[in-house]
């Protein structure tokens, strides 16, 4: 294989990019700490790190997803039910096609982006049709009285998700029961480098990687989650890393369609 020093060089640096652009993190902070000032946050909060790090992740969020890659219009082809697993402030929501979706399940445990997140439902006239389901899929009980059982779903949608939570082998399993058979699961989101180079600068960048991107990981077989998750009748998932083995951030993305028996 032929070492591509520019492109390695340029594809390298992306990550240093992404966590610079996070710093904005910093801000957060300081946005936080004046919502403390102010007594926007409750006591029981001041004591927790997981909740004080989702507030300072969201006003974080909420300026720099302006700046994210942009997603491929495989959101467009969701229809039916569609379940999407964490919109953030909402993303996708200008790429659905409203004619061939009747109804959509966010899945947003961090309630310090729902107001954006709501904001957004109205500004596309998805209002009607979307329901904010404020906790993890994980929540199985929880779910049920949203109306999402096993096989409920007809579109189960995950765009730079699984990077972030924290069993993702477990959630694709989740994701895959949820779906009715012949069921379609979207995706798009970034893996582990197949490249021994690659994998050892990611390595080096996860150390400080999940810090900045909100316990993002840098280094998870997602595409192997995904495909042991149960069985497909259809899988037409593309690598980036294909045409470019170098890339320090390769993504996958496409469908896999649930086994009708």
């Amino acid at each position: 294989m032929a070492l591509h020093p520019i492109n390695r060089a340029l594809s390298y640096g992306e990550p240093l990019l992404f966590m610079l652009v996070a710093l904005y993190r910093f801000k957060g902070f300081f946005l936080v700490l004046f919502d403390i000032a102010t007594l926007k946050v409750s006591p029981s909060e001041l004591l927790s790190y997981d909740a004080i790090s989702d507030r300072v992740f969201g006003k974080m969020w909420l300026r720099i997803s302006e700046m994210e890659t942009v997603v491929p219009a495989l959101v467009g082809s969701a229809s039916g039910t569609v379940l999407e697993i964490g919109p953030g402030s909402g993303n996708q929501l200008a790429r659905y096609n409203k004619s061939n979706v009747t109804t959509i399940f966010g899945i947003e445990p961090n309630r310090h982006l729902h107001d954006e997140l709501r904001a957004n439902v109205a500004k596309f006239g998805l209002q009607d049709i979307y329901r904010i389901v404020p906790f993890g899929i994980e929540e199985v009980q929880r779910m049920k009285s949203f109306g999402v059982e096993e096989g409920s779903i007809d579109t189960v949608l995950s765009v730079q998700v699984l990077c972030g939570v924290p069993d993702p082998e477990q959630v694709c399993k989740r994701m895959y029961r949820l779906l009715r058979p012949g069921g379609t699961m979207i995706v798009y989101e970034h893996v582990e480098a197949k490249d021994w180079l690659s994998r050892k600068v990611q390595g080096v960048y996860q150390i400080a990687w999940p810090w900045l991107m909100g316990g993002c990981s840098l280094v998870r077989p997602t595409a192997d989650y995904l495909l042991s998750a149960g069985k497909w009748e259809t899988v037409d998932l593309t690598s980036s890393a294909k045409e470019d083995p170098w890339l320090v951030i390769p993504r996958v993305s496409g469908k896999l369609i649930k086994a009708k028996s």
